[in-house]
Order: C-alpha cells, then sequence, then structure tokens
C-alpha cells in the first residue's frame, strides 16, 4: 500500500483517511498510544463504511440498488 501525503487526501474522503491513520498507527512503537491510534483509526473506518451506507443515494433522493 502507498502511503499518502496530506496534500493526496481528500477532506471528505473518509475511507482513505482511515486507511492513512492505520497506516501511521502502526508506525507506532508497541504501546498504549499504538492500540489507541490503532483502536480510532478502526472507528474512523467504521464511520468511513456507515458515511458510505448512509449517503448512497442518488441525486433524486432514490437509494442506489447494488448487487
Amino acid at each position: 500500500m502507498t502511503e499518502l501525503t496530506r496534500n493526496d487526501l481528500n477532506i471528505h474522503d473518509w475511507a482513505a483517511r482511515a486507511s492513512e491513520a492505520l497506516i501511521q498507527a502502526k508506525k507506532l512503537p508497541p504501546g498504549s498510544r499504538r492500540s489507541q491510534a490503532i483502536r480510532k483509526a478502526e472507528l474512523l473506518r467504521v464511520a468511513a463504511d456507515m458515511k458510505t451506507l448512509l449517503m448512497s443515494k442518488e441525486p433524486n433522493g432514490v437509494p442506489k440498488v447494488t448487487g
């Protein structure tokens, strides 16, 4: 996985931000700070997934049908 710079990340792209947060967290030395950072990155991933589910509507308000 390639590391993204801050300029490459779109502030509204929560999935990319979650991935970047996890990469940065894994670079920390073992300990409580690393554990907390990984936990927060995982929560951000959940939030990104929820945002995708909740915001996946066409402009006319009709939910997208996938699958």
